[in-house]
């Protein structure tokens, strides 16, 4: 079979194994990893050998900039010391840890092997936690913390991951160099990844400016940003993964008031389904390479040894972030200035962020892109056992976190914010409000009869709702769209609104998890509008 054929039988594996997730009660990575493993002890399956480089090139620069672009800034910026703390401190420490069992447990593994298992296991996969947080509306606090800790974890990690490759092919390395060339790698990186996401979505502004845009030009320049803002960085010798994240944050910043309705749910749509492939393929294929991956290993090591490195690898890197998480929330609190800015979290809320360590997407990734070879051609040492070792800490965490995580909220009686029903509540009459001020003004316009009866009957509209929402509450129900002649009248008031809800989140009365869905109606609404031409409803 050719590479495209190999590819369509990968997209109807995670089409199947995507409708039989829906009834199994775990996140749908774990059924994707059993079903890839299913489907490699069938004869007649392809077997599909990766290029490490090409898999790390496709599959991590697209999935970062998503965590990126729909990180929430202003949530991510009040969130920064806890987000940092695990996405640095963590990652170091499990570094280390996962560095120095494994190397007990395997003395022929190398150290600066055995460091680089660290760093590949240290990344969280945010696509399991957050498909179980969203689904149980956790504290946003909560839920921002875990998104952008792996947002930021991916790429401390990896970065980690690439100084201790480099120490094995120079075969060893400076602490003081290596810190002083971590900052520089770092830094660079993202200020080159925010030098691409402002000059593409320039780029995109100069388009629509001179009216030669369209929404799939758009959308194709957005799925291009991350390859740009990663192959620029490592261009130019800095961190291509930061770069991919700072060009994910600035995005996701400008995207959500710079983009017009049609280009926002084209946009939606195909990243949606760009991820839906990348997630299932990059996991089903990690169960197509694990009997591969055995038979590499078995041959140097029993059954029953690999299994007792995989839990002790697991189990090393669980336990080590259920003992950072404690003293890394607490300890700060010994400082007044923490204790006047920041509110002390429960007992129970840390316990969550400790247990939700699932690993995923980019430790397979980073696994999968250790090298063959090394430059004089020998193998890469260590390289198999390694990635059996990550593809071990990746189901053990899925199986065993991902499947008892929801349990865990559930028990420990973590709820929502209490605030965010009257942030929503408070959105929509405004934005209500502001279509219904802006239909009022526009009455001395209507200059016929049949003009004045359109006009009438949309502020109507417009006055019920806003009656319905400050007389019972949010009635979660949108109201039966009349589609008139009001057309004009219908999308001035969209327009007032849309403006009025942006201006609430961008003066930060409200946060992006009100904004975007209330952004996605109004994009709905007028999308009803422009498939229903005025002339069409007059009949």
């Amino acid at each position: 079979m050719s590479d495209f054929e190999h590819a369509l039988m990968l997209l109807l594996l995670i089409a199947a194994l995507g409708v039989l997730a829906r009834w199994l009660p775990w996140p749908q990575p774990i059924t994707y990893l059993l079903g890839g493993f299913g489907a490699a002890l069938v004869p007649a399956f392809p077997h599909i050998a990766l290029d490490p480089g090409f898999f790390f090139l496709c599959f991590l620069p697209p999935l970062l900039f998503s965590d990126g672009w729909l990180m929430p800034l202003r949530e991510f910026t009040k969130a920064k010391r806890p987000i940092l703390l695990l996405a640095i401190g963590l990652v170091a420490f499990t570094t280390l840890a996962v560095g120095f069992v494994a190397h007990w447990l395997i003395p022929n593994l190398p150290l600066a092997m055995a460091f680089a298992l660290g760093a590949v296991v240290s990344p969280t996969d945010a696509v399991a936690v957050t498909a179980i947080t969203e689904r149980l509306r956790v504290p946003a606090r909560l839920s921002t913390i875990l998104n952008g800790e792996s947002l930021m974890n991916d790429a401390t990690g990896l970065v980690a991951f690439r100084f201790a490759l480099a120490a094995i092919v120079a075969g060893g390395f400076s602490l003081h160099a290596m810190l002083l060339e971590f900052s520089v790698v770092a830094i660079g990186g993202f200020l080159i990844g925010l030098a691409v996401g402002y000059g593409i979505g320039k780029l995109r502004d100069l388009l629509r400016y001179l009216h030669v845009s369209d929404p799939l030009i758009e959308v194709t320049l957005s799925l291009m940003t991350p390859y740009a803002a990663y192959l620029a960085a490592e261009h130019s010798g800095v961190s291509g993964v930061l770069g991919v994240v700072a060009a994910g944050l600035y995005s996701g910043w400008r995207d959500p008031v710079r983009m017009d309705a049609e280009t926002r749910q084209n946009a939606a749509a195909v990243w949606n389904l760009l991820l839906f492939w990348l997630n299932g393929i990059a996991f089903a294929l990690l169960g197509l390479q694990f009997p591969k991956i055995l038979a590499a290993v078995s041959g140097s090591y029993s059954g029953f040894q690999l299994a007792g490195f995989t839990a002790a690898v697991a189990g090393a890197a669980i336990v080590a972030r259920i003992v950072w998480v404690f003293p890394g929330t607490y300890l700060p609190f010994l400082f007044p200035k923490v204790r006047k800015t920041e509110v002390r979290a429960s007992i129970a809320a840390v316990f969550v962020v400790g247990w939700a360590g699932m690993r995923g997407t980019v430790t397979l990734a980073a696994a999968l892109s250790i090298p063959l070879l090394l430059p004089d051609g020998t193998p890469f040492p260590g390289r198999d056992i390694v990635i059996f070792l990550a593809f071990g800490v990746i189901a053990v965490t899925l199986l065993l976190q991902g499947t008892t995580l929801e349990w865990l909220i559930h028990k420990l009686g973590i709820r929502g914010d209490a605030d965010r029903p009257k942030e929503e509540l408070l959105a929509r009459i405004t934005a209500v409000d502001a279509g219904l001020k802006t239909l009022k003004a526009m009455e001395d316009s209507a200059t016929t009869v049949e003009m004045k009866a359109s006009l009438e009957a949309v502020i109507e509209e417009y006055e019920r709702r806003l009656v319905s929402l400050t007389a019972q509450g949010e009635t979660r129900t949108r109201a039966r769209r009349r589609r008139s002649a009001g057309h004009h009248y219908r999308s001035a008031a969209l327009h007032a609104e849309r403006q009025a809800l942006d201006d609430l989140w961008r003066s930060g009365q409200i946060i992006d998890e009100v904004h975007r869905p209330l952004q996605q109606l109004l994009d709905y609404e007028e999308s009803l509008l422009r498939n229903a031409p005025p002339a069409a409803d007059e009949d």
